[in-house]
């Protein structure tokens, strides 16, 4: 990506600002670039020298909600130490699943959820950017199952580790949809701890 100046930065910032309150308050199909252009008072000309598309823009502005969100609540995943026995591997799970039921109970998320779940039906280009708002913390908990697999501890095949992320994450996402989307509230509570703690040590009970 070529690098920007600050007044390109700030013009940009200007227009994710206006399409957020727009895409979260409108919906996707509510939210036109023409609106765009007026509630962040630039021209067009200018909002489609950086983005040309509405698709293109509301990605843009969903994996900057989640840069938000993951630069808050993962500091202490970015340097995670290869377990060597069950209860560090339990350990390292719980802190997590901490991590990721937060997040997806950010009232910031589920505004992104409800506009998935609304809409992709009649835009399905939105379920393809909405690939990008899973937690980063799927990636980390690949390399540590891929490590940890390496050492003997865990017993999956490489072609496994993928499926299995899908069923340690599968309880969050389903409580933020049925409990956020559903349930009627602004935004769900994150699961309790005990919650956590039962999925995690069924998770190390599966996977070693």
């Amino acid at each position: 990506m070529p690098i920007q100046t600050s007044r390109q930065a700030a013009k940009r910032k200007q227009i994710l600002e206006a399409a957020r309150k727009l895409f979260f308050t409108r919906g996707y199909a509510g939210t036109s670039m023409d609106l765009v252009t007026a509630e962040a008072g630039v021209s067009k000309q200018t909002l489609y020298r950086y983005y040309a598309t509405k698709e293109s823009l509301f990605s843009d502005l969903l994996n900057e909600v989640i840069l938000e969100l993951t630069e808050e609540k993962q500091p202490a995943l970015t340097s995670l130490p290869v377990p060597e026995s069950r209860e560090q591997l339990y350990g390292i799970l719980l802190m997590m699943s901490q991590v990721i039921a937060q997040k997806l109970s950010n009232p910031l998320y589920v505004s992104i959820l409800r506009i998935v779940f609304s809409e992709s039906a009649r835009f399905p280009e939105i379920s393809e950017s909405f690939q990008q708002t899973i937690p980063r913390s799927v990636g980390i908990l690949a390399d540590l199952l891929r490590s940890s697999s390496r050492s003997g501890l865990v017993k999956l095949a490489d072609e496994d580790v993928e499926m299995s992320i899908n069923m340690f994450i599968g309880p969050f996402i389903s409580h933020s949809v049925f409990s956020g989307l559903g349930g009627g509230e602004s935004s769900p509570q994150p699961l309790p701890l005990p919650a956590l703690e039962q999925i995690c040590r069924l998770y190390v009970n599966a996977i070693t």
